[in-house]
């Protein structure tokens, strides 16, 4: 069944599959995953700025009496008669604008590594927040399945409460008929004070689950109740494989972003061509107000014949980054391998747990039966009661914690896997 959500939604009772989806939206890692995009999409429009022609304008006002800049100022106003002096031209003014339009041809196609490189960068970060993703999905089953074994942790403490309270109610009866020992009462007394006390010691661990699971769905408060009912069963990897890991796939566009960082590197090897243009218009107020227009246009080539090794130190940490992020790669495969292994085996383990712990509670619960029965006649004594009751509750404990291991461990697997925790 598909689960929709929307963003400012919040249930108040969560399914696993609600819970997951909601954090994907609002929890604070996600968020940063989409503006890492968002900032790896403008970083390919500045690469992309390369290919368009630069337009400027520029306007200003001067006076000069330097005869250089006096003389050439009564040429470009149009204002040039024989009576002038070459040598003192007088005081100038000028009004000048200028429209310039430049275009580079070619940078030894630093450019265009330039775009691959951003995008991609860009598919990397897009595959990076699909990791953040199923990391955050698996981070929220996890919360979700220990709020499980929490309140079933509970469940069985208040349970014990309730069975040596029960066990109480028949000893004083027993000891009022003068059938039992004063040391056997205090002896289900003492009892009664441990059970509360680990009824309350599971209680504050409820508490701190449900916080846990509040704080990966990046929200705030006290009071969280989940459905276990109503949260789906997730599927077991058929061939769990790391491959298809979006940490995987990530690094292979970083790898490719180095390779466009060596291309831009050895840009520097190569000449750089421009074309440029340019209108003037000058006006002048101390001479006539003349004024005057003129054009500019041409092709300039430059080449870097030295420049103290600089493109051969580029070149050298291009190449030590790409081995480098090669390296890194071939790291994380032989650390995903071992998660891999690792999660397989932990979920072998805690399906064998859920068997046998299953028969533990079983047997546990018809002993503890049998000696309730046996206690009130009087057949047992207290601290035989307590043992039973003490292994009635560790074996629910233990069957509670290996299932909700099992559901954690299957989460686990599919995250090794790069699997999102559920597929609607």
């Amino acid at each position: 069944m598909p689960f929709a959500l929307a963003q400012d939604t919040v249930p108040d009772v969560w399914t696993g599959p609600e819970a997951v989806q909601f954090a994907l939206k609002n929890n604070p890692d996600a968020q940063m995953a989409i503006k890492r995009i968002a900032w790896s999409a403008a970083a390919i429009k500045e690469a992309n700025a390369a290919f368009y022609p630069q337009l400027g304008v520029q306007a200003g006002y001067s006076r000069t009496n330097n005869p250089m800049y006096s003389f050439g100022n009564i040429l470009n106003q149009g204002v040039f008669s024989n009576s002038i002096d070459f040598n003192d031209p007088g005081e100038t003014d000028d009004l000048q604008l200028m429209l310039q339009l430049t275009y580079r041809i070619y940078n030894g196609g630093r450019s265009q590594a330039s775009v691959n490189a951003a995008t991609a960068r860009k598919k990397a970060a897009m595959l990076q927040e699909e990791a953040v993703k199923n990391s955050l999905g698996f981070a929220v089953v996890k919360s979700f399945f220990n709020i499980v074994q929490a309140r079933e942790n509970v469940n069985a403490r208040q349970a014990a409460v309730q069975a040596i309270d029960a066990s109480i109610h028949v000893a004083r009866a027993r000891f009022e008929e003068g059938d039992l020992l004063k040391q056997e009462l205090l002896n289900l007394a003492v009892q009664q004070s441990l059970a509360d006390e680990d009824l309350i010691q599971a209680q504050h661990g409820l508490a701190l689950s449900k916080q846990s699971l509040l704080n990966v769905l990046g929200l705030s408060g006290s009071q969280v109740d989940i459905n276990l009912a109503q949260t789906p069963l997730q599927p077991v990897p058929s061939r769990p494989d790391f491959k298809d890991r979006s940490e995987i796939k990530a690094m292979h566009f970083l790898i490719q972003a180095k390779q466009a960082g060596l291309r831009q590197a050895k840009s520097g090897y190569y000449p750089t061509a421009d074309a440029f243009g340019s209108y003037q218009v000058d006006k002048g107020f101390e001479m006539s107000s003349g004024s005057g227009d003129s054009w500019m246009a041409g092709i300039r080539v430059n080449m870097t014949l030295f420049d103290g090794k600089q493109t051969d130190a580029r070149v050298q940490q291009a190449n030590i980054a790409l081995a480098q992020t090669k390296d890194e790669l071939r790291k994380i495969e032989l650390a995903y391998a071992l998660e891999i292994r690792q999660a397989v085996l932990n979920l072998d383990q805690t399906d064998k747990r859920c068997r046998v712990t299953e028969k533990m509670v079983t047997s546990a619960q018809e002993s503890a039966r049998l000696f309730r029965e046996r206690f009130k006649v009087g057949l047992v004594l207290s601290s035989e009661l307590i043992d039973t009751e003490n292994r009635l509750t560790e074996a629910q404990v233990r069957h509670a914690m290996a299932n909700a291991e099992h559901r954690i461990a299957v989460a686990n697997l599919r995250r090794a896997c790069g699997l999102l925790q559920y597929s609607d």
